[in-house]
């Protein structure tokens, strides 16, 4: 049964947003790496793809399946702004090699600063500002340290970027009993009660975990997803 509702949910989503979305996501997973469930990414990508960020700043990116998604469906102006700090003991974050391919990801017209910094300090954030150009942030990734108190000082620092009517999104906010540093979903539980979500968790059925994507809408406009 779980696997008949998965391909309902994609032949659904495939209905209502097209096959782009689908196309990017399993692009993403299979050529760049992208440490995501297939649904729960292209559900994202058709509401990022609805809004057509001019502005999106990703923290964490590692091979950068995730960055090839946003810069497919933003704006032919967009700035997109990475920050990662490679984690040689989990092997993961972007490393020099990954950077240069990035390029390949953009559109004439886009532009990409990837800083690497950690993303926690106050003066990356600072280094963020300044590679935004003034730009405020209409689409944030969320998807690096995944323990509470990181996941906090990144939604923190970062959040006031956004514009209202600006999306956030945060990866990992369904619980996994198995990897206990995962902890996005306990910040999700203490912060979603005060925004319009939306949450797209693949493993709903019994027993399933981890993974999932929360996005919050940032007050101050009307939900720009339309519905």
């Amino acid at each position: 049964m779980s696997r008949i509702r998965k391909l309902v949910r994609l032949a659904r989503l495939a209905a209502l947003e097209g096959p782009a979305p689908l196309r990017l996501a399993r692009r993403a997973i299979r050529e760049h790496a992208a440490l995501q469930r297939t649904w729960e990414l292209a559900a994202l990508v058709a509401m990022v793809r609805r809004q057509r960020p001019r502005t999106v700043l990703e923290i964490g990116t590692h091979r950068g399946g995730t960055l090839f998604c946003w810069a497919a469906v933003a704006a032919p102006d967009a700035r997109l702004v990475s920050v990662d700090l490679p984690n040689e003991r989990e092997g993961i974050g972007t490393t020099d090699q990954d950077r240069a391919r990035f390029a390949e990801f953009l559109r004439p017209g886009q532009t990409l600063e990837c800083l690497r910094a950690n993303s926690q300090l106050p003066e990356t954030r600072d280094r963020v500002v300044a590679a935004l150009g003034g730009r405020p942030v209409d689409f944030l990734w969320i998807d690096a340290d995944h323990r509470l108190p990181g996941a906090t000082l990144d939604w923190e620092l970062y959040r006031p970027l956004v514009r209202p009517g600006g999306l956030i999104g945060f990866h990992d906010i369904h619980p996994n009993p198995g990897f206990p540093d995962n902890q996005v979903d306990r910040l999700w539980a203490q912060i979603r009660g005060g925004f319009r979500v939306r949450e797209f968790i693949d493993q709903d059925q019994p027993g399933g975990v981890g993974m999932g994507i929360g996005v919050l809408v940032q007050p101050g406009s009307d939900d720009p997803d339309g519905r």
